[in-house]
């Protein structure tokens, strides 16, 4: 749900997918291109949720799939021209640019479509590899012929996924129907190399909930070649002791039902063992002896450049223990190498694989033991040499903040400097900072106010950043690694609606307990300080996100600016915090919610409240809430635990019952119900449905694979069952993610929600 790929996939797009393209590259110097704002002349009250939910009607079509070669500075990466998606080379060496593949290719006269998104550099970065709907195509950097791989005939039909190459580039392996293949690049023979794979059983693959919690930080499938191409370790997933989930497709006549295996809180997990095999060996895989207290195996590996060893990290069930693990091939001994600890859980989603400098005896290691995420240098044999960063600020190392996932760390090829980005300015911003390895030397690179992503060309002379603010859609650009001589890669040209010039201001105030929270208020384009103004606060409150940053609204799954749109329009403030928990501001900011999630989270959101009582222009009589995910759950809760502040709420695909969600994320915070029953009990809306007094907005996907529709369903009876109105807008078709005619739907229906109950009345 809160933190994770199955719908924040989303977000990578649009990270990257986030503006017009500029024909050619612009040279401009040491200073970012601005881009053009629209006119916001227009009328406002004709905007409506279907235009702003439009393609492109808030940033426009953009760069994205950023790839750099394995070797010098050429960047692989796709930019939307005349209507199709087209593969593109840029050499920042040069400051040349040059399109290679259409999406198109494969749909008129041939059998496949290409999906140009897929490219993959080959080891000599003289070949990208493709997939298609039907085959794996390799495509000649040189010529820009592509050509497809031939196989063998009897071979499984459908998808390829975890595609790559092998490390001499000779092979491609993949894994298809949950076993992993692997394929000769020049004659097309196909090695199998595991078969057990299945419906239960997956082979180098993830489950639904090794997707959804712990692959934020996979920097690859789950498995890894040695890099002399001997040895391939692998994640094998046995989930035939998880329980199924159905979910109804009404369309068919009569209507299906599938099932997704979904470990609720406190029930079986997926069995999750590591295994190791060499390709046209004989004998069986070897399974990798895990530490006793293990029961997750973190979906990454790496292995040392020698090839004598394969790392790996594993993580108890209690989330408070995380082992970073090294096996050694030859021996077949596995032991720990780091142990990290903590009394409340440990954040395992961001951790991420050991990253090797120059012959392996050495390797960086990203760990959040003193409070935040930094960086420590640590020997092969697992002594710590220093820490390289500290401070009260962290390296960022989300996977949705990330232009690279699985990468939070770049290091250029003579191991002198380290790149990543921080929160050392404000946690409202991410900046390029680097440090000199050696020395411990710390150099801000970029420069501009706001949020940066960026990537590290294989020769270290250049990064990729991508930068945007409150008021600046993303601006995609090639720089070199001391912050100078700026190539611009696309621009965007701003909305195609024409938006209204809102005003959104930050605003710093106390907890109750006097520590800082960080806001933002927006307000109309016609904000009038005699007025008194009902408010919407639109929250998350979880966990891993953070609702208030210096950032474009629209590179978040919150639809930031849509809202701000329709309910400033509306007539209304709207009233962002993050509160305790939230992510960006350091362990000790997120372990209040421990045991018992929603009350820290509302004790930091009536501060804000009361800090809005106190501007002469708000109506705190007149107060609603706006949120989605864990934000729905907010909602509930608040509307149960300060119904006197909250008039009326919008609850999005809410968890109403935490024993219905998922294990891996509801144990990091609560434990399992059998060892925090008071915790659960506490947090159980439907319990507590018929103490509600106001007439909430539910919202759900009919085909929710992540906050399962049983949430909002049983939350519905309990107040039918205690004579409690409400309203409900089901979205058919639709899981965890709002798109389309739904998004449409759940936008319009909350702005007409709130327009109702937060009338002057």
């Amino acid at each position: 749900m809160m933190n994770n790929p199955i719908w924040y996939l989303l977000l990578a797009t649009l990270f990257a997918a986030a503006c017009a393209p500029i024909s050619d590259p612009v040279f401009v110097g040491d200073a970012m291109l601005e881009p053009t704002m629209p006119d916001t002349g227009s009328d406002i009250e004709a905007i409506t949720a279907r235009m702003l939910t439009a393609p492109g009607a808030l940033m426009g079509p953009g760069p994205s799939a950023f790839n750099w070669s394995p070797v010098g500075s050429t960047l692989a990466y796709v930019e939307p021209q005349g209507g199709h998606e087209l593969l593109w080379l840029y050499d920042a060496a040069t400051d040349e640019k040059k399109a290679l593949l259409g999406s198109t290719l494969g749909a008129a006269g041939e059998p496949d479509a290409i999906d140009v998104a897929s490219a993959q550099w080959s080891p000599q970065a003289d070949k990208l590899l493709l997939t298609g709907d039907e085959a794996l195509w390799l495509l000649d950097v040189a010529t820009g012929e592509a050509a497809a791989i031939a196989a063998p005939k009897g071979l499984p039909d459908g998808p390829k996924t975890g595609v790559m190459f092998t490390p001499d580039g000779g092979h491609i392996s993949y894994v298809q129907e949950n076993d992993l293949y692997v394929v000769n690049i020049h004659s097309g023979q196909v090695e199998r190399l595991t078969s057990d794979g299945g419906e239960t059983v997956f082979n180098g693959s993830l489950d639904w909930v090794y997707n959804e919690e712990l692959a934020t930080r996979a920097a690859q499938p789950a498995y890894a070649w040695s890099p002399d191409g001997v040895w391939l370790i692998y994640l094998r997933l046995d989930e035939s002791a998880v329980r199924q989930d159905p979910v109804t497709d009404y369309r068919p006549v009569p209507a299906t039902v599938s099932y997704t295996r979904y470990p609720t809180a406190g029930t079986a997990n997926p069995v999750a063992s590591l295994q190791a095999l060499t390709p046209s060996a004989l004998a069986p895989p070897l399974q990798i002896p895990l530490p006793a207290s293990a029961e997750y195996v973190l979906p990454f590996f790496t292995w040392t450049p020698d090839s004598n060893h394969a790392l790996f990290t594993t993580v108890n069930r209690e989330h408070t223990e995380l082992v970073l693990n090294v096996w050694t091939p030859q021996s077949g001994e596995t032991h720990a190498l780091i142990t990290e600890a903590d009394p409340y859980w440990i954040n395992e989603e961001r951790y991420t694989a050991p990253i090797f400098l120059g012959n392996g005896e050495q390797f960086l290691w990203l760990s959040e033991r003193d409070g935040f995420m930094h960086l420590y240098l640590y020997t092969l044999e697992g002594e710590l040499i220093r820490q390289l960063t500290q401070g009260e600020w962290m390296i960022d190392s989300s996977a949705w903040s990330l232009l690279t996932p699985g990468r939070p760390v770049h290091v250029d090829p003579a191991g002198k400097w380290a790149y990543f980005i921080t929160t050392r300015t404000s946690p409202l911003e991410r900046q390029i900072d680097r440090v000199n390895i050696a020395t411990g030397q710390l150099q801000q690179v970029s420069q501009q106010p706001g949020f940066h992503l960026s990537a590290l060309s294989a020769d270290g002379l250049y990064l990729l950043d991508q930068f945007s603010d409150a008021e600046t859609p993303p601006i995609t650009a090639v720089l070199q690694t001391d912050g100078k001589g700026q190539t611009v890669l696309a621009q965007c040209a701003g909305p195609a609606v024409p938006l209204p010039a809102l005003q959104r201001e930050f605003v710093t105030l106390k907890a109750r307990d006097g520590v800082d929270l960080y806001a933002q208020l927006v307000k109309p384009v016609d904000f009038d300080p005699v007025r008194r103004y009902p408010v919407v606060v639109h929250w998350y409150g979880g966990p891993g996100l953070q609702m208030v940053s210096n950032r474009y609204g629209a590179t978040n799954i919150f639809n930031s600016i849509e809202r701000d749109v329709l309910y400033t329009k509306a007539g209304f403030l709207v009233w962002r915090l993050d509160n305790r928990g939230s992510f960006g501001r350091g362990h000790a900011f997120e372990t209040p919610i421990f045991g018992e999630l929603g009350r820290a989270a509302l004790d930091d959101q009536l501060a804000g409240i009361e800090h809005l009582k106190t501007l002469p222009y708000v109506d705190a009589r007149r107060i609603g809430t706006d949120g989605k995910s864990f934000g729905g759950y907010m909602t509930l809760y608040a509307l149960l635990h300060a119904p006197d502040i909250f008039r009326c709420g919008v609850a999005g695909a809410a968890p109403t019952d935490w024993s219905y969600y998922d294990t891996i994320y509801t144990e990091r915070y609560m434990r399992t119900p059998d060892a925090n029953p008071d915790g659960y009990a506490a947090t159980n809306l439907i319990a507590k449905a018929g103490q509600i007094r106001a007439k909430p907005l539910l919202i759900h996907g009919l085909a929710d694979t992540n906050v399962h529709l049983q949430n909002t369903v049983n939350f519905i009876q309990a107040l039918e069952a205690a004579d409690k109105p409400f309203d409900f807008v089901p979205l058919p078709n639709l899981s965890h993610s709002f798109r389309g005619d739904g998004l449409v739907a759940a936008l319009s229906a909350s702005e007409k929600y709130l327009a109702g109950c937060l009338a002057n009345r």
